[in-house]
């Protein structure tokens, strides 16, 4: 009888626990990916912020540092500093600054978080999408610990691409949702996340079309004509009919991809990163020879740096191998269609590039690690998928198969754990960077400079600035550099020539206000007033709330005896920034002006943000006593 009844049972036991060791599994190699993404990069709350973009994003940005409040929210979707708009990023530099102040161990695991929730993401979809477990999980790994993603996950500065990456999963994941069982609220939860990833990197405008692709494979959404064979290609009319449907089912996440790049292009404009010097048939044998290298570094990750100089030709056997490169694995995608995840591996890998390849010029770099973060796994899945399959039909046993996927996946962990070292400081990074690259570049060395200077060796930084100088005159960079130096050793006259000449082929507003703001300087230390006052007033004209020259130019002011216009730029500067310093100045101007009401409030709103600063604690006291 137990016999029996057990049999009788066990179709609804087993099904039960099916899904329960499903669940399980599923839950077990979602963790080992989480784990082993934390131990790897782990190193990393140990390394230094960068004086490269680090510096924009956190280390020496007002409104960052002033935390998480609703100036520094109205700002952040206002902004275009660092040449864009991605008022999430903004947001969440601000809460890091909230919680690490400046510690950059915090903000650097908070990185290292997102990388790792990501790579389960990644891992879940798949998993979901094509029931593929193991296929999944080990397209996931890749992601998870591949070394051309280091730059993405080691660099404060990149948590945009992190932001973005997250966000885009999540629309991915409601995309999948909504086309279970379309409905207007599904829709609009895809829609509403789709923004999220467009607010954090503008790069995620490739996602309408990333989508048309997923409907394709793993989806399945495209209908075939009854009359074809299985696995053959479907008619033409029910093809064409089902993707014209597909299509104009994403126009809404078309038009938003296009407001995202209009506003990009003013972002960046108004930044000067848009390089217009350079010719288009050269951006356009940059953009094929980036992909081919892209593709190369994913199977064969070496001499990965953090800049890759822009060449000034590329030679036409490299163009030719890479465009042959192209169209030849393009038109293998193609014939082979009837695998599908081979088209949409190679399609989702040239698509998701399109908008950083090259060919809108945004830097001076000619391809960035960081770009490939989404890329790369089109790649990958189109290997993984293809390997997969061809071992078996060879019939390679099973265990044969997981120890070649253990031996890559090592080889990963082996390759990401040499690179990441470098990224501890500015200083190794650039010099590395410098080894690797064919000949001097100023970028570089600009950067190596900075580096040196932020380790106090000053006289080494100025030898790398000048040989930036040295390999490009029109560097503006280079020149603010030795500008900035000069001025800081007490020669102000020779670096106002230098910024004269920085000024000269300043390539945008940000970079301009910048330098004269410097010159503005300069020139107040040498006693010239009318000068400076004029620097100072032509940086404002380009940023009217530019915190650094209401500050500059409140101190000239109070210098000439002008103390209510002092009083009303330090006003000014206090609301950009509300900062105890300016407050006790913005009040000594005020007293001198014969304001005391005025300049006591100011010293107490200074004392209140600063309750041990003695100079205004003596103030208040002497304005007290006065009354």
């Amino acid at each position: 009888m137990p016999i029996v009844a057990s049999k009788v049972a066990s179709p609804d036991r087993s099904s039960s626990g099916r899904v329960k060791t499903v669940r399980l599994s599923r839950f077990l190699l979602a963790s080992v990916l989480a784990i082993a993404t934390l131990i790897l990069y782990q190193p990393v709350v140990h390394y230094q912020f960068l004086s490269y973009d680090d510096n924009d994003y956190v280390t020496e940005n007002i409104h960052v540092r002033s935390g998480l409040n609703w100036r520094g929210l109205r700002w952040a979707f206002t902004s275009f500093d660092a040449c864009n708009w991605h008022p999430l990023t903004w947001i969440s530099h601000m809460v890091d600054y909230q919680l690490f102040g400046l510690n950059a161990g915090g903000h650097h695991y908070v990185n290292v978080l997102l990388h790792a929730i990501n790579a389960v993401l990644l891992f879940l979809l798949l998993e979901r999408a094509t029931h593929a477990r193991w296929r999944s999980f080990i397209v996931a790994a890749l992601f998870a610990l591949h070394p051309l993603n280091v730059e993405t996950v080691a660099w404060v500065a990149e948590r945009k691409s992190l932001l973005s990456a997250f966000f885009s999963f999540l629309t991915i994941a409601a995309y999948g949702w909504y086309a279970s069982a379309r409905s207007v609220p599904k829709y609009m939860a895809v829609a509403g996340l789709f923004a999220l990833a467009l607010m954090s990197k503008p790069m995620a405008v490739t996602l309408p079309a990333l989508l048309l692709l997923a409907d394709y494979w793993p989806l399945g959404r495209f209908s075939f004509d009854h009359r074809t064979l299985p696995g053959e290609s479907p008619s033409r009319t029910g093809f064409a009919k089902q993707s014209l449907l597909l299509v104009l089912e994403k126009i809404p996440l078309f038009l938003m991809s296009a407001i995202s790049s209009y506003i990009t292009i003013i972002a960046q404009k108004s930044g000067g990163s848009v390089a217009t010097g350079m010719a288009l048939a050269l951006r356009l044998e940059n953009a094929a020879v980036s992909y081919s290298w892209y593709a190369q570094k994913a199977i064969w990750p070496s001499g990965l740096a953090v800049f890759y100089p822009l060449p000034n030709s590329l030679g036409w056997p490299r163009v030719a191998a890479a465009i042959v490169f192209l169209i030849g694995i393009s038109a293998l995608a193609v014939r082979f269609r009837r695998k599908r995840y081979i088209a949409v591996g190679w399609f989702a890998f040239l698509v998701a590039l399109l908008p950083v390849i090259g060919i809108v010029q945004v830097g001076r770099q000619a391809m960035a690690d960081r770009y490939a973060y989404i890329p790369l796994i089109g790649l990958f899945i189109l290997v993984v998928w293809g390997v997969a399959e061809l071992s078996e039909a060879l019939a390679i046993a099973p265990a044969l198969r997981a120890a070649a996927a253990a031996c890559v996946l090592v080889a990963m962990v082996c390759a990401t754990s040499q690179d990441l070292p470098y990224w501890q400081n500015g200083l190794k990074l650039f010099t590395r960077a410098e080894q690797i690259a064919v000949v001097p570049n100023c970028d570089i060395e600009d950067n190596v400079g900075r580096a040196l200077e932020s380790a106090g060796r000053d006289e080494e930084a100025l030898q790398h600035y000048r040989a930036a100088q040295a390999s490009n005159d029109h560097d503006y960079v280079a020149h603010y550099d030795i500008g900035s130096y000069l001025l800081r050793h007490g020669k102000a006259e020779d670096a106002i020539l230098e910024f004269q000449l920085a000024l000269r082929d300043a390539p945008g507003q940000q970079a301009i206000k910048v330098i004269l703001n410097a010159t503005g300087l300069a020139y107040s230390t040498l006693g010239n007033y009318s000068e400076a006052e004029r620097a100072y007033d032509a940086a404002l004209r380009y940023d009217p709330l530019y915190y650094i020259s209401l500050m500059g130019r409140g101190e000239l002011f109070y210098r000439q005896g002008k103390y209510r216009q002092a009083a009303e730029d330090y006003a000014r500067a206090s609301a950009v920034e509300p900062n105890p310093l300016v407050y006790l100045w913005w009040g000594e101007a005020l007293e001198a002006d014969g304001q005391a009401p005025a300049a006591l409030s100011a010293y107490c709103e200074a004392l209140h943000l600063a309750p041990d600063l003695e100079e205004a604690k003596a103030r208040i006291n002497s304005l007290r006593g006065k009354r």
